[in-house]
């Protein structure tokens, strides 16, 4: 009985590090969660293209920061190829600007990226220069926590680079990610930590769901579910194995193991070990 008990615990113990070790990623070509921005107008001057993003906006945990009511270019999504070692895309999302500070000061006033994570982290961005104009210096990625330099890359005119900067904090913190000069984004990873970026309206506190979850026999029982909340259930390697929207009280057929169910809505959030039979 207590190998048992102390085999579970261990398989428990495992099951929370590998879903911790997850990686969250923000790819610009998924049309779905970062539709193309809007044609620009044709006009005589030209107009420049609009961002989809001109006031302070969170999407899919990541924010996006433009800045002043002028920066209307910051995030505009289009069409162009970009090519790296071991990934491609057909998408890039344009900053269009620097995050409007030099070194030694690392906290960004506009044309930025953030997010929060829950401990230490790699965090690895793919980018490209922004000019194909020879002679034009190298511009630069980084990712601070706000004071000091996390990471850094230095991409060549019309050339690429990729950003793979460690975050060793304990306890996690706000990430930022900025460029020195305009620069194309096409990917963002997180991976070590989860991302906590809070909604906005949001950012001080995330009240605990006041659901009940719990197995039975090959099921996995939520209870006391007052509106529409995401269930997603993680096995011990970190893996999605099920995923459900439910309005009301619901159950999920599973194998026997031990799990993680996460269960989310806009009343709050919960995450509970169950053991199934």
């Amino acid at each position: 009985m207590k190998k048992k008990l102390l085999y579970l615990t261990f398989i428990v113990l495992f099951s929370v590090s590998a879903i911790n070790a997850q990686t969250k990623y923000w790819d610009f070509q998924e049309i779905a969660t970062w539709p193309l921005s809007a044609p620009a107008p044709v006009t005589t001057p030209a107009t420049p293209q609009e961002s989809n993003y001109l006031t302070e906006t969170v999407v899919d945990k990541l924010g996006i920061f433009p800045g002043a009511s002028t920066v209307k270019n910051f995030g505009v999504i289009n069409l162009s190829n970009g090519t790296f070692t071991g990934y491609t895309s057909t998408t890039r999302f344009q900053v269009n600007g620097n995050g409007g500070v030099t070194a030694p000061t690392y906290k960004p006033t506009q044309r930025y990226l953030y997010f929060t994570v829950d401990g230490p982290c790699t965090v690895k961005v793919w980018f490209r220069h922004a000019s194909s104009t020879a002679g034009s210096a190298d511009r630069s990625v980084l990712v601070t926590d706000g004071n000091s330099l996390v990471g850094s890359a230095a991409a060549p005119v019309a050339g690429s680079a990729i950003v793979t900067a460690n975050y060793t904090t304990v306890g996690g913190g706000k990430l930022y990610v900025y460029s020195d000069n305009g620069v194309n984004l096409y990917k963002v990873e997180v991976t070590g930590a989860n991302v906590t970026t809070p909604a906005l309206g949001n950012k001080n506190f995330q009240k605990e769901l006041d659901v009940t979850v719990f197995a039975k026999d090959n099921k996995i029982f939520l209870s006391n579910i007052k509106s529409s909340t995401t269930v997603e259930v993680y096995n011990v390697l970190g893996a999605l194995v099920k995923s459900t929207q439910a309005n009301a009280d619901t159950s999920l057929d599973i194998n026997g193991g031990v799990y993680i169910v996460k269960a989310q809505s806009a009343e709050g959030e919960k995450s509970v070990k169950v053991i199934v039979q």
